[in-house]
């Protein structure tokens, strides 16, 4: 596993020659999003009509995800299914090859991690091939297949050629504020089917009390997410490659919870709901009992966001409940208050297999 802490980003899967202003495939009347990262085009365009069949090598199991998607994709965009007839216009073979896709340039220093990502693509009338190094390539090769195809008075058409493509980062994160909606789960589960068709492969969700917290059942809305619900919601994306990672805030933005008269004791300052007491142990149980009816919920994931977002008042109180003033004055810093908060919080989700992403934007003086 990496380092215990990793920075909140902004990822992508997109080619490091931004400057381009025009890629090769929009110049043809193709797109693809994110750009690939190598794309060679032969001069001609071929027909992808419904004379076409769906080959997948040994290597492929019959229960691969890439296959369905595939399937799924052609027939909600285009209307389109395979021919299951012996004669066909052309074949498209799906392959894993471990190893066979090299990656190139990226931002990325862990290579290794950015490997099973990649896949190629060789286009040519009546042969396509699909090859990938692991079944997360193969899938998003299939993605970038069908965001390929350009329909023109009723035809769908490919460019002939060959498209090489791995990711520039490995985490590719999106954050979905569930806490300010009321989702369905089918919508939920829509939104999460198109962040993975884009290659993100981190949905990150903010639940605050749309979720049944069994440690804090006091804090549940109305029609908030079973633990049931959010492990099928993270099952079904992790079947698209794609982590649904919880995100909860603290030691701030907790109105949610100290609006509460049963948690009204935990807060930083009697008459602001705001912010929690990073000296009080009772929040750090709360809090990780949270965690914990999370985890619980979401087995699979690597990841989990510690929100720590504008701690304006953390390490300043100084009265009847709640004193970190003295402990900022003992450490050198409210920083460091900061720092111990996060190091505890953190630590509780660390022994439990995450990785913790966090905002780091308090200055550790």
């Amino acid at each position: 596993m990496r380092d215990l802490f990793i920075a909140i980003f902004l990822g992508c899967f997109c080619s490091s020659g931004l400057a381009q202003s025009v890629s090769s495939l929009f110049a043809r009347g193709y797109t693809a999003i994110p750009q690939p990262q190598k794309v060679s085009l032969a001069s001609g365009d071929f027909p992808f009509d419904a004379g076409w069949q769906l080959k997948l090598e040994h290597s492929v199991p019959s229960s691969d995800i890439a296959a369905d998607a595939l399937r799924e994709d052609l027939s909600a965009r285009f209307h389109f299914a395979f021919d299951t007839a012996q004669k066909s216009t052309g074949i498209l073979t799906l392959r894993i090859v471990p190893q066979s896709v090299k990656v190139g340039d990226a931002q990325d220093q862990y290579r290794s991690e950015l490997a099973p990502q990649a896949y190629r693509i060789d286009l040519h009338r009546g042969a396509i091939t699909i090859t990938a190094n692991a079944s997360t390539g193969l899938f998003y090769g299939i993605e970038t297949l069908v965001q390929l195809l350009r329909s023109d008075h009723g035809t769908l058409w490919l460019p002939e050629g060959t498209i090489e493509d791995w990711p520039d980062l490995e985490q590719r994160h999106i954050y979905w504020d569930d806490s300010h909606h009321l989702e369905t789960m089918p919508e939920l589960k829509r939104a999460i089917r198109q962040a993975a068709f884009y290659k993100i492969n981190g949905f990150v969700i903010k639940f605050d009390g749309r979720f049944q917290y069994k440690s804090a059942p006091v804090l549940a809305e109305p029609y908030s997410l079973s633990p049931a619900q959010l492990q099928q919601l993270t099952d079904y994306g992790l079947r698209y490659h794609i982590q649904l990672i919880p995100y909860l805030d603290g030691p701030a933005h907790i109105a949610f919870i100290l609006k509460h008269p049963e948690y009204a004791a935990l807060r930083e300052f009697p008459n602001s709901n705001y912010e929690i007491c990073a000296t009080n142990p009772a929040a750090y149980k709360l809090l990780d009992g949270m965690y914990q009816d999370l985890l619980d919920a979401n087995k699979g994931v690597n990841y989990f966001y510690l929100s720590t977002d504008e701690p304006y008042y953390l390490g300043l109180a100084h009265n009847a409940q709640c004193n970190e003033a003295d402990l900022a004055a003992k450490l050198g810093s409210v920083g460091q208050v900061f720092s111990q908060f996060v190091n505890k919080a953190g630590a509780y989700l660390h022994d439990r297999g995450r990785t913790v992403i966090f905002w780091g934007e308090y200055p550790l003086k």
